[in-house]
C-alpha cells in the first residue's frame, strides 16, 4: 500500500482579507483605512489584513505529491471561531505536530486519516468524550474503538517511518495561537485533510469527489450543484455579474456599515432590493428565477432591537420588495453565545411561519463545529445552514454535516470565505458534488466572475471524468 514519506509547508495567502467584524461593527470606517485602523478583536494586528495561509503538500512513496491549502475565514475569532490564522504558527504546528503523525502512514481510508488529524493534540475532556460517543452511536466517522485511540492520543506520532509508535516531538508547553481552545486550529485541520483527500483520490486514480461518494456510502455524483455567490461592497456590479451568469443564489450583499447598507429602519436595503429585483427581471432572461440570499451579519436585530413585532415587519418588507423571487436572511439576528443564536433564530423563525410569511432563515454565526450544526437542528432554529468549511476544521466533519442537513429537510449550503485560495474553493467543488450539497458557494475572492468560472469548469470537468468510465463507476 502506498505510504506518506514527507510533508511540505509553505507559506501563501488567501485570495481575501481577514477582517475584525467587532472593530467595524463599533464604527464605520472606510476602506482605505482599515489596513492601519487598530482592530479590537485579539489576534488582530489591523482591523483588515491580507489573509495568511500555508500551502501543505504530502508525498507517496509513488514520487506523488497531493496539495491542500490551510486557511480560515474571513471573519475570524467572531461567535467561536478560532483567531486570526498566522502562517507562522500552521508552520510550526505541521513541523511539530502534523508531519509525525502522518510520515510513514500508510494511505487507506480518508475518514480515518481526517479524524486522526481533527483530533491531534486534544486533550481528552468528559465534554469532548460525550461528543465522540455520540459520534460513534450516529455510526458517522470510524469504527469506535479505532475512532477513540486516533482522537485520544494528544501528541502521539502514531506511525513513523518504520510504523514503529514514536515518542511525540518535543512541546513546550500548549501555544494558544497553535492549539486554540485547546485544539489544533481549524485552518490547519482544513488544509492538511484537504492534502489528505487529494492524496487518497491520486492513489485510487479517481477523483476526490468520488471518494467522497464511496466512504460514505452516497451515489455517484451525476449533477451539478447550484451555485452562490457573494458581491462584497460592489453591491450593483457585481451582483449584475451574478444575473448573467444566471447562478441559483445570489447576491450575499456585505453589512459592515449598518447605516449605508441597511439604513436605521432598513429602507437602505429595501432600496437594493427593488433595484435587484428589476436588475434580475432586465437582464437574467426567460425562465431565470433566482433566490434573493442576503447575509445580515445580525442587522435585522439591530435596527429592530430585536423586538418580534418589528423584525417581522421588516422582513414582510424585505419580502415584498423582492417581488417574485424567493428570498432567503442569513444571521438575521447575532447573539453573544450558541445558545442564545439558537433560541433567538428559532423564535424568529416560529414567528415568521406563524405570520405565513415565505422567507427562508439560514444560519452562519455559531453554527461552526459539527456538534453547533447538530444543535441547530436539533432546534429546528434554520431552514438552511451554512456548512462552512474553514470553520469545521477537517473536511469529514463539512460532509457529516451536510447529510446531517439533508436527513433534517434543512438546506444543506457548503459554505466558506471569499479569504481562501483557488486550491481550497476547486477541493469544496468535490465536496459539494460527493455529500449532494444543496447549494456551493463559488470562491474565492470578490470578483465573482473568477470564483463562478473556477466553481463551474472544475464541476463540469469532474463531472465528465466520472460520466467518461464505463458505468460512471471509479476504478
Amino acid at each position: 500500500m502506498t505510504r506518506i514519506v514527507r510533508l511540505l509547508a509553505v507559506p501563501a495567502t488567501g485570495a481575501g482579507y481577514a477582517e475584525d467584524l467587532a472593530a467595524l461593527k463599533a464604527r464605520p470606517v472606510p476602506l482605505g483605512e482599515r489596513f492601519t485602523a487598530p482592530a479590537l478583536t485579539p489576534g488582530f494586528r489591523a482591523i483588515r489584513e491580507v489573509a495568511e495561509a500555508v500551502s501543505a503538500g504530502i508525498v507517496l512513496d509513488t514520487g506523488q505529491v497531493a496539495w491542500g491549502d490551510c486557511v480560515a475565514v474571513s471573519y475570524s475569532g467572531l461567535a467561536g471561531r478560532d483567531p486570526v490564522f498566522r502562517t507562522q504558527d500552521g508552520l510550526a504546528a505541521i513541523e511539530r505536530l502534523v508531519a509525525p503523525a502522518l510520515v510513514g502512514r500508510e494511505l487507506g481510508s480518508f475518514r480515518e486519516l481526517a479524524a486522526l488529524i481533527d483530533g491531534l493534540g486534544v486533550e481528552p475532556t468528559p465534554e469532548r468524550q460525550g461528543e465522540r460517543d455520540q459520534d460513534a452511536e450516529r455510526g458517522e466517522g470510524v469504527a469506535d474503538a479505532s475512532r477513540r485511540a486516533l482522537l485520544s492520543a494528544p501528541f502521539r506520532a502514531m506511525r513513523a517511518a518504520s510504523r514503529a509508535e514514536a515518542a511525540p516531538p518535543a512541546l513546550e508547553g500548549r501555544d494558544e495561537r497553535i492549539f486554540p481552545g485547546g485544539r489544533l486550529h481549524t485552518a490547519v485541520r482544513y488544509g492538511i485533510s484537504q492534502a489528505l483527500l487529494a492524496a487518497v483520490a491520486l492513489d485510487r486514480g479517481t477523483t476526490m469527489a468520488e471518494v467522497i461518494a464511496r466512504e460514505w456510502d452516497l451515489p455517484t455524483p451525476r449533477q451539478p450543484v447550484p451555485l452562490h455567490a457573494q458581491c462584497g461592497h460592489e453591491r450593483q456590479r457585481n451582483a449584475e455579474k451574478m444575473i448573467v451568469r444566471r447562478i441559483a443564489s445570489l447576491p450575499h450583499v456585505l453589512v459592515d456599515n449598518l447605516a449605508e447598507q441597511v439604513g436605521p429602519s432598513g429602507a437602505e436595503m429595501t432600496r437594493y432590493i427593488r433595484w435587484l429585483r428589476e436588475r434580475i427581471d432586465r437582464l437574467g432572461g426567460e425562465g431565470y428565477r433566482p433566490t434573493v440570499h442576503l447575509d445580515l451579519y445580525g442587522a435585522l436585530g439591530q435596527i429592530a432591537e430585536h423586538q418580534p413585532g418589528r423584525m417581522l415587519g421588516q422582513i414582510f418588507g424585505w419580502r415584498t420588495a423582492a417581488g417574485p423571487y424567493p428570498l432567503r436572511l442569513e444571521s438575521p439576528v447575532l447573539m453573544e453565545g450558541r445558545e442564545a443564536q439558537i433560541e433567538a433564530m428559532r423564535t424568529l423563525k416560529d414567528y415568521v411561519r406563524a405570520r405565513g410569511l415565505d422567507v427562508q432563515l439560514a444560519a452562519d454565526e455559531w453554527a461552526n463545529t459539527l456538534s453547533d450544526i447538530r444543535a441547530f437542528l436539533e432546534a429546528g432554529a434554520a431552514d438552511a445552514i451554512q456548512v462552512k468549511m474553514p470553520d469545521l476544521g477537517s473536511i469529514h466533519n463539512a460532509v457529516d454535516a451536510l447529510l446531517a442537513c439533508k436527513a433534517a429537510g434543512v438546506v444543506a449550503f457548503l459554505g466558506g470565505s471569499y479569504a481562501e485560495t483557488d486550491l481550497s474553493a476547486r477541493i469544496a467543488v468535490h465536496v459539494a458534488l460527493g455529500a449532494g450539497a444543496d447549494l456551493l458557494m463559488a470562491r474565492p475572492g470578490m470578483g465573482v466572475d473568477e470564483a463562478i468560472s473556477l466553481a463551474q469548469n472544475e464541476m463540469a470537468r469532474t463531472l465528465a471524468v466520472i460520466e467518461s468510465r464505463s458505468g460512471g463507476q471509479a476504478p
